[in-house]
């Protein structure tokens, strides 16, 4: 890589090191061995972390949800408490589902499909 750089350099582009590949775009890149390369967001899961309120006292689970239960609006519930911005919540759990954590694009997809349909929005802005 440094070779790579100079030879940038030498071609007469400004080049500039702005930190280590294992941090590219905000995906903290890991060689743990000479077979495995494990990927994670850690800035990202701490902002969705914060987003939603939880603290050092919250307890996570080991065990993912069931993948053959589809989550459903369960009717009689109060409204939700609207304490974080549900839609961007959401959002950030689809980009790091997409980049770093393939393993929770079920339950992503499971809770996205809870956002509001802007199609709806729109057709009701028309009227």
């Amino acid at each position: 890589m440094d070779e790579t750089i100079q030879d940038i350099k030498n071609n007469g582009l400004n080049v500039t090191i702005e930190g280590d590949m294992k941090d590219f775009l905000g995906v903290h890149i890991e060689k743990t061995s000479d077979k495995e390369i494990r990927m994670s967001q850690p800035h990202l899961m701490k902002q969705i972390i914060k987003d939603i309120g939880m603290n050092t006292n919250t307890k996570p689970r080991k065990l993912p949800a069931a993948s053959s239960k589809i989550l459903k609006r369960h009717q009689e519930s109060k409204e939700r408490d609207k304490s974080f911005n549900y839609r961007s919540v959401v959002g950030k759990l689809n980009y790091l589902e997409k980049s770093a954590r393939p393993d929770i694009s079920y339950s992503t997809h499971q809770c996205a499909r809870f956002v509001e349909d802007p199609k709806v929005k729109h057709s009701k802005a028309i009227r």
